[in-house]
């Protein structure tokens, strides 16, 4: 199977009048294209066997002031070895269409349309022009990234209705769901069309609490944006502020010592600990299994208050900084983490056992909610999600990162595709997380926690960084800008490639599955509408 360089040169032999030129960005293979032929390149990159790469993110940068030009990236992941590759392209002046990738690269549906809203570029040949983040009470022109558009701009309220897709015929009905729901949850509108009891069509319309993240970035130097990160979902601090720090880090040539390395990757497994077992007793208490929630929630509490004693944050605010981590563990503490997770294992494999054990709970998790293979390749789906699908992909293990070189994680790997699956996924990795933490706690050598910058990034350098956080890949790419600030930050959370995926795994389900389903599949509504 070809790596990124023999990828680049498969690309430049088969299409050599598409390609304009080729180059490196930190190490990452970039290919340049004409505009109008992204699709034709994309598509080859996409489905040619010994390639098959699956796009990883879509963004788009309006370099004015600077320059009078928007540019539009593409990062395919191949599929084998992993390796990243970046198709750019250009619309110079006041051109603003593209060609649409998303007829032959579904994964690129909901990117092309978010383009559309917050730049105003038009992905010609999208077979859904509605949009996506910008509801109906935005004004008409309203584009929040354009560099012309203030971050304080008080918007006016128009009138607009949102055109849901419909199925007609004899029997069919819809059962709107939300946004306002009966939990205490954020809000998102489910519509689902039946035809007595299973489900035809599922239609998913979020982006109710838009907050301009990615705008805000922009306000932001690139040394104190990592707290901004950290709120993008408040689940994941971790995460989000990691993935950040590490693509600012290639920016400021911050070399992060390794015993920062190794806190990263400890309080980020801590992160997965107590988000796992949440989910675990969530979908057996959507089973009406409240006894086994019971539990998991102690268990998830118990991580929490660690987390407190650590950081003073049980989710772990202002562990994560550029340069490493802002407080160090002595040796008291970190052997209070291990006794704290010996503690925990032995209860939380007691009611494994119990639950692999209960007929019923089986008989209704197992062939809920299938996600096939073929569709979690198709839509790029990541994460838990996509390893309980047969998607063989961790960062952690296929682009190391923190302390995962030396580590080495084992990854959950099933392929079922129902809920059970996405269930042993998550209590594999609570196993797997508890025994890297301990390796760490072995292996962890001393010195220094943070490090200063080396350089400063021009204007116009951007870098990549992708984080395996608790429900899948994160990914961010940061753009430097003048006097030290951002230009451009673009996040991706795993929830908003995998939203689009939910609206397949539910079908000829009935709707009194679907909170099971979409617990099993836990995505973050703050996460995916920034």
């Amino acid at each position: 199977m070809a790596d990124a360089k023999a990828a680049v040169a498969l690309l430049q032999q088969a299409f050599p009048s598409a390609v304009v030129g080729t180059g490196e960005v930190h190490g990452k293979p970039l290919v340049r294209l004409q505009v109008d032929q992204v699709p034709l390149v994309a598509h080859y990159l996409h489905t040619k066997p010994d390639l098959r790469g699956s796009l990883s993110l879509l963004w788009a940068v309006d370099h004015r002031p600077r320059e009078a030009r928007y540019e539009l990236l593409y990062l395919f992941t191949l599929e084998e070895r992993r390796d990243w590759v970046v198709l750019a392209t250009e619309l110079l002046g006041n051109s603003r269409q593209f060609r649409s990738i998303t007829p032959s690269v579904h994964a690129a549906k909901w990117y092309e349309r978010e383009i559309r809203d917050m730049f105003g570029l038009i992905p010609v040949g999208h077979p859904d022009m509605r949009r996506l983040v910008r509801h109906e009470h935005w004004p008409k022109g309203t584009h929040p990234l354009k560099k012309d558009f203030r971050w304080d701009t008080v918007l006016a309220r128009a009138q607009g209705q949102y055109a849901f897709r419909h199925i007609e015929g004899e029997g069919v009905f819809e059962v709107p769901v939300g946004p306002i729901h009966a939990g205490i949850i954020e809000p998102g509108h489910f519509r689902f069309s039946v035809a007595g009891e299973p489900i035809m069509q599922l239609e998913v319309r979020h982006f109710w609490k838009h907050r301009g993240v990615e705008k805000l970035f922009e306000q932001m130097t690139l040394t104190d944006a990592v707290s901004l990160a950290e709120r993008v979902s408040g689940d994941t601090t971790v995460g989000h502020g990691l993935a950040y720090c590490q693509a600012a880090e290639t920016l400021l040539g911050i070399e992060v010592p390794p015993r920062a390395r190794y806190l990263r990757s400890l309080f980020l497994e801590l992160e997965r600990i107590h988000n796992h077992l949440g989910d675990v007793g969530a979908i057996c208490n959507d089973t009406a299994y409240a006894l086994a929630h019971a539990h998991c929630g102690r268990m998830k509490e118990r991580i929490l208050q660690l987390n407190d004693r650590l950081a003073g944050s049980r989710f772990l605010r202002g562990v994560i900084c550029p340069g490493g981590v802002g407080l160090d563990l002595s040796e008291r503490q970190l052997e209070d983490v291990v006794a704290e997770l010996d503690a925990i294992e032995p209860d939380f494999a007691e009611l494994e056992r119990i639950l692999f054990a209960n007929a019923s709970l089986t008989d209704r998790l197992e062939t809920t909610g299938v996600l096939t293979e073929q569709i979690a390749w198709d839509h790029a789906v990541v994460g838990v999600v996509g390893r309980a699908s047969g998607i063989d992909r961790d960062i952690r293990r296929d682009r190391p990162f923190a302390a995962y070189t030396e580590l080495q994680p084992k990854v959950a790997l099933y392929r079922y595709g129902d809920v059970r699956a996405r269930m042993r996924v998550r209590m594999d990795e609570i196993h797997e997380s508890m025994r890297l933490i301990r390796e760490i706690r072995r292996r962890i050598p001393s010195g220094l926690v943070t490090a200063t910058p080396s350089r400063t990034p021009g204007a116009g350098e951007w870098a990549l960084s992708a984080v395996e956080g608790w429900r899948g890949e994160i990914l961010y790419m940061v753009m430097a800008g003048t006097g030290g600030r951002i230009h451009r930050c673009k996040v991706r959370d795993p929830s908003f490639v995998n939203w689009p995926a939910i609206q397949w795994a539910v079908l000829g389900n009935i709707i009194p599955d679907f909170p099971l389903i979409n617990k099993s599949f836990n995505l973050s509504y703050a996460g995916n509408d920034l």
